[in-house]
């Protein structure tokens, strides 16, 4: 958000002045006196005065002169210490009060602007990762008694909208500059510079390349007339909402339509007619969303969205598509029912309540309210995280399966929004969980049911056995090859038999045997309990012996003591976690930015900003150096808050011992010779 100050300057302080001998640096700015003054006698000199300078920084004898480098640069470090909350130091018993911080804050801030100064930190502010910067006090208070409106915006297309097109290996023209941990798509952010330009060039030359080669431009051939202006006209509709999205207004058809004979002169009529086509992919809304405000303008100057922006705006803030890809936004506005908030509300509310989790399993009809939770969360990056597969056999991670772990978390989530009852608060303390389940209840007893009823059925192994037959048969890798064709069917009678022995095993022990669900258009597939160990939960193959009684309705109960929302589940503690071991200075700061919108200072320059490696010693015992006084100032506030969730391990399991072994060092395979060394 940007705003505007104007800042008037006393008489008395212009007259000082004028005064022969004195210059702008010899005097206090305004208020220096009345605010800053008393702030930093009461809160500063005690550690920064004239008897002891800690850090060698003396406040008492400040420079004020803002104009010049060294002291605005001083004062920009004054400002960030005191927006963060580190200074004065959480331990000093005196405190200011919030109102007196904030007053001090606003009297730097406005001497920086009022010198030309920090216009670097103030850039920074308006990276979306500086948004607890914002004065919440003041934000929330009411005093601000400005009606509310968003600027113009241009918004970047989502990169998103590249994903399952068909394209190939194709890529995205367009990437995100944000960083990949949190929210990515901001209109701020989305500036085209050139490297855009010249992908883009790039994309549509391959485009015009693939459809050459299609002969879609057969009609313009240069061996041939140049077309008449009907079929110019036509062209250019046709490109512009192939290009665009849209039919081409009058205006735009005017201009494109001249511009068009003007290159079929220079070039031809075939490369006429691609530059034409570029021109059209070179222009701002090919690349941009917009948001101008085409609208009325009510009594305080605010423009309102048209009709045909609200659409947009709609559509990309819920789907990756254009209005017209969607029946329902379509509809509203071809019908004109997009123009007040009562409608905007309507629309909306439809497209939640009859599409929130319909689609694809893997590309939902309303895809960017989970891409929120992903990007909010962070769970999605589980994957993005090495794990050593030498470890992971150690310490009895039978498979390691990030995605199955993802799903389930995704899974969670939709059931707490289709509950729509305090989302962001069940999903922090719930105990429920999805493992291994598709989410639709009615689904998996139809599947189990039928899936049970056909493997206990009597002929159920001679069935594989025939069905393996017809397929040899079509298979040419088996022709003229009996051998390896009758090793095929006994392998199939073997597989069979064990399945059977497997799930009379499972049922005769009262258990529900996880029936493994295939891979459909809503439904992600599910194979086996192989994953399930970082649930503290006993996993099994296909064909192993199955300890774990598989819950058929979900969400199931989790040990409330043990899990307790998305923060202790597995796909979020192993996205925020390192290769050999937890990682608690991001969890912290996950905790202490997202939920508490904490302030955290940027990490100095000559700080290696990762946990120090070191397989003799614990992580608390790494971490210790991180108490000294440099570091503790910032990590103080997240460390305690990470260290919280050393109740996990690294792979997400609840724990309550560390091991140690005769010579001791921290022990951590958990697979047969833990179990020896155990006893």
């Amino acid at each position: 958000m940007s705003r505007i100050r104007i800042t008037t300057v006393p008489v008395l302080t212009i007259a000082a002045l004028l005064l022969p001998g004195l210059t702008a640096s010899a005097l206090p700015p305004s208020g220096f006196e009345e605010v800053m003054k008393p702030f930093l006698k009461e809160n500063c000199n005690r550690c920064h005065g004239e008897k002891k300078q800690k850090g060698k920084l003396a406040l008492h004898e400040v420079s004020f002169d803002f104009t010049r480098t060294e002291t605005s640069d001083l004062w920009l470090e004054i400002l960030a210490q005191l927006t963060a909350g580190d200074m004065p130091p959480p331990d000093e018993e005196e405190q200011p009060s919030v109102a007196q911080r904030n007053v001090v804050i606003e009297w730097i801030d406005r001497q920086l602007l009022t010198a030309g100064s920090g216009e670097t930190y103030r850039k920074k502010l308006l990276a979306p990762e500086y948004g607890n910067w914002v004065n919440h006090e003041k934000l929330f208070s009411g005093e601000i008694k400005t009606p509310p409106f968003s600027p113009s915006r241009l918004w970047r297309f989502s990169t998103e909208i590249f994903a399952h097109k068909g394209f190939g290996k194709a890529k995205s023209p367009f990437s995100y500059v944000t960083s990949e941990r949190g929210i990515r798509d901001y209109a701020a952010m989305s500036v085209a510079d050139q490297s855009t330009v010249q992908m883009t060039m790039i994309v549509a030359d391959s485009f015009l390349a693939e459809r050459g080669k299609r002969g879609d431009f057969a009609d313009f051939g240069d061996d041939k007339p140049v077309p008449e202006e009907k079929a110019l006209v036509e062209v250019i509709r046709r490109e512009h909402i192939r290009v665009i999205g849209r039919y081409p207004n009058k205006e735009e058809q005017e201009k494109y339509l001249t511009f068009l004979k003007q290159s079929i002169k220079t070039g031809g009529n075939l490369e006429g007619f691609k530059t034409t086509i570029k021109a059209m992919f070179l222009s701002p809304e090919s690349i941009y969303r917009m948001e101008f405000g085409l609208g009325e303008v009510d009594k305080h100057g605010r423009r309102h969205l048209s009709p045909e922006e609200l659409a947009h705006a709609i559509a990309y803030a819920l789907t990756d598509h254009k209005p017209d890809n969607h029946p329902f936004i379509r509809d509203a506005l071809q019908k004109g029912k997009l123009k007040t908030k009562e409608d905007v509300t309507r629309l909306v509310r439809q497209l939640l309540d009859e599409q929130l989790l319909t689609g694809h399993w893997n590309r939902k009809d309303l895809p960017r309210i989970m891409r929120f939770f992903d990007e909010f969360f962070g769970f999605h990056r589980a994957g993005t995280v090495f794990k050593d597969n030498d470890r992971r056999g150690a310490e009895k991670i039978n498979q390691w399966n990030t995605d199955m772990l993802i799903h389930d978390a995704r899974m969670l989530i939709e059931h707490v929004l289709k509950k729509d009852k305090g989302v962001i608060a069940e999903l922090l303390t719930t105990n429920e969980y999805f493992i291994a389940h598709p989410g639709d209840n009615e689904y998996a007893r139809e599947h189990y049911e039928k899936k049970v009823a056909e493997i206990m059925d009597p002929g159920f192994v001679e069935a594989r056995v025939e069905l393996k037959r017809n397929q040899i048969k079509r298979d040419f890798n088996f022709e003229n090859m009996p051998e390896k064709a009758k090793k095929a069917l006994v392998a199939a009678r073997r597989d069979a038999e064990k399945t059977v022995a497997m799930y009379k095993a499972t049922l005769d022990k009262g258990m529900h045997r996880h029936p493994g669900f295939p891979f459909e258009g809503k439904r992600r597939g599910i194979g086996d309990l192989l994953y399930i160990e970082p649930y503290n939960l006993p996993s099994n193959g296909r064909h192993g012996e199955q300890k774990w009684d598989w819950p058929i309705e979900q969400p199931l109960k989790m040990p409330k003591e043990e899990r307790s929302g998305l923060l202790t589940h597995p796909a979020w503690l192993t996205a925020y976690s390192l290769n050999e071991d937890n990682d608690p200075i991001h969890r912290g700061i996950w905790v202490y930015e997202r939920l508490l919108a904490g302030v955290l200072g940027d990490v100095p320059p000559d700080v290696d900003a990762a946990v120090p490696t070191d397989p003799h010693k614990t992580l608390r015992e790494r971490m210790e150096p991180l108490r000294s006084e440099r570091c503790w100032k910032c990590h103080r506030k997240m460390n305690p808050l990470g260290e919280a969730f050393e109740v996990f391990d690294g792979w997400g399991r609840y724990r309550t011992h560390h091991y140690f072994d005769e010579n001791g060092e921290i022990y951590m395979r958990r697979d047969n010779q833990f179990d020896r060394k155990l006893k």
